[in-house]
């Protein structure tokens, strides 16, 4: 089975010779930006994602483990093929208070994800230094809609760099890299 096209979440993968090489144009990105944390859910994927971009960003910015930052957890649909694992995903998204066998319901992961989210945006306004966050598609999903009511907002296809900035009360969002990213604005 394609790696790929499975449907991965809680599943303790490594990222693939493929992801880590894509992870080169981000680090090249940010490396002069003074990121003063990188937060990751501690998943195998996401925790060498950040470390990967660590070790090209010079100010050395700390990588915090975020266990409240996980994707949604599907229970048994996690491993399945995607064209087996999005009807079923469909349906819970219409049944947002319905869990899967072995997981949590939608609701329960909105309310995990956007508190432990919220908390962040906090603590880096307080501190006025930018932070990165490493998530899954299904949190890029969620953010894109509560914060742009339009859940396809992050159109990254399984990676990207996405710079989300508040100004006045009101969310920007600048693909970096990935599909929908300005070429111009890496290079």
């Amino acid at each position: 089975m394609d790696v790929l096209k499975r449907s991965d979440g809680w599943l303790d993968l490594p990222l693939s010779d493929k992801g880590r090489m894509g992870l080169i144009p981000a680090q090249q990105h940010l490396k002069l930006e003074p990121l003063s944390d990188i937060f990751a859910p501690p998943l195998k994927r996401t925790t060498e994602t950040a470390h990967i971009i660590q070790s090209g960003v010079i100010k050395a910015p700390s990588v915090v483990p975020s266990p409240a930052a996980m994707t949604w957890n599907l229970g048994v649909i996690c491993g399945l093929p995607k064209t087996e694992a999005r009807p079923k995903v469909k349906e819970l998204l219409g049944h947002p208070d319905t869990k899967p066998i072995g997981g949590e319901s939608y609701n329960e992961f909105k309310k995990r994800v956007m508190t432990w989210f919220r908390a962040r945006v906090k603590e880096a306004k307080a501190s006025g230094k930018p932070i990165l966050i490493v998530c899954s598609g299904s949190n890029l999903r969620l953010l894109g809609t509560v914060l742009f009511k339009n859940r396809d907002e992050f159109n990254l296809d399984e990676g990207g760099l996405v710079k989300l900035t508040q100004i006045d009360g009101k969310w920007h969002a600048q693909t970096l890299i990935g599909d929908g990213a300005d070429p111009e604005e890496i290079s």
